[in-house]
Formats: structure tokens, C-alpha cells, sequence
């Protein structure tokens, strides 16, 4: 787990994140980050009728509600958020996340750190999922290689037919 100084360290180009509201929420960070997770960005909100501070990290997106006696988490996977809106009006903004059919709102964050807020986290599950394609598609293409190879040897009579199908279906189950 992060030091409490290393968080401070992570979060200290964040503007809302340094509030005097939000220092209890960051002194709690510690105990609810994984081992060697990066906090990214950090803005404070009220979800379900507590204020908080809604941080991104490298792994997840995190609500935390440090109350007088209570804490509260709540952990969006970016590989569950399926959808991510924002809107703002003259001071505030509002983050809606779509999480495992699953509606939360964050409202009355700043108006930039909304904007800010949503945006990084789009971007990161879009380059998330781009990573994942591209591991697919290069998985499938040495599979596809795989698969003319043993072709190849069929052809030539090095395997039998039954090695062959064999071989493919190993190949196969792969994909």
C-alpha cells in the first residue's frame, strides 16, 4: 500500500482534492488503495447524499465518504463502467457513471474538475480497450499462423490427418 505522503505527492496538482473537505478522505486513501496503485485524479462530489472525493486511479474509480465514525467506498472497475456523461452549469457539474447495470451520480463537483474528471477516465477506458483489441487481434493472428503451419505440415506429409486435427482443435480451443 501507498504511504499517506506518497498519495499527497500523487494528488498535489489537484485543486479540489487539496479542499479542507476532502483531507479526512485523503487520510483514508492509504488503507483503500492496492498495492501499487497510482492515484490520477481527484476531485470532491456528494454521491448519495455524502461528500466525498471521487478519485481515479490507475486500476479503478473510487468514491470515499469519510464520515466522523463511518467510511464508505464505493469501487467503479473500469472494465465494468460501460458509460460516462457529465454536464455542468454555472459552478457545479455532475459526473453520471454506468457501472454493471448500475446508475451513480456525483453532483456539485467543481465545474472543471467534472469536466476534467470525466474526460480522463473516458480516455483511459478507451485506451484500455484498445489494448485489449490489440492483444486480441495479435493472439488471434499467431493462432491463424499456428493454424497454417500445421496445415503446411499436413500437407507435406510430415503429420497425419489425425495429428492434424488434433493440433487444430488444440489451436482452436485457444481461441
Amino acid at each position: 500500500m501507498p504511504s499517506l505522503e506518497e498519495i499527497q505527492n500523487q494528488i498535489s496538482d489537484f485543486s479540489n482534492a487539496k479542499s479542507i473537505f476532502s483531507k479526512k478522505e485523503i487520510k483514508v486513501l492509504p488503507e483503500i488503495l492496492w498495492e501499487g496503485e497510482k492515484v490520477k485524479k481527484a476531485a470532491q462530489g456528494t454521491y448519495n447524499l455524502a461528500t466525498g472525493l471521487l478519485v481515479a486511479t490507475d486500476k479503478r474509480l473510487i468514491f470515499i465518504d469519510k464520515g466522523f465514525i463511518n467510511l464508505k467506498v464505493e469501487t467503479f472497475l473500469y472494465d465494468k463502467i460501460s458509460s460516462i456523461e457529465y454536464s455542468t452549469g454555472l459552478i457545479f457539474g455532475e459526473i453520471v457513471i454506468y457501472a454493471s447495470g448500475n446508475k451513480a451520480k456525483i453532483k456539485n463537483m467543481e465545474k472543471n474538475e467534472t469536466k476534467d474528471m470525466a474526460e480522463f477516465v473516458r480516455e483511459f477506458i478507451q485506451s484500455n480497450n484498445n489494448q485489449e483489441t490489440a492483444k486480441q487481434t495479435n493472439t488471434n493472428n499467431d493462432l491463424m499462423a499456428e493454424l497454417e503451419k500445421i496445415s503446411d505440415l499436413k500437407n507435406k506429409g510430415i503429420i497425419t490427418e489425425d495429428e492434424f486435427k488434433t493440433m487444430k482443435e488444440k489451436i482452436i480451443a485457444k481461441m
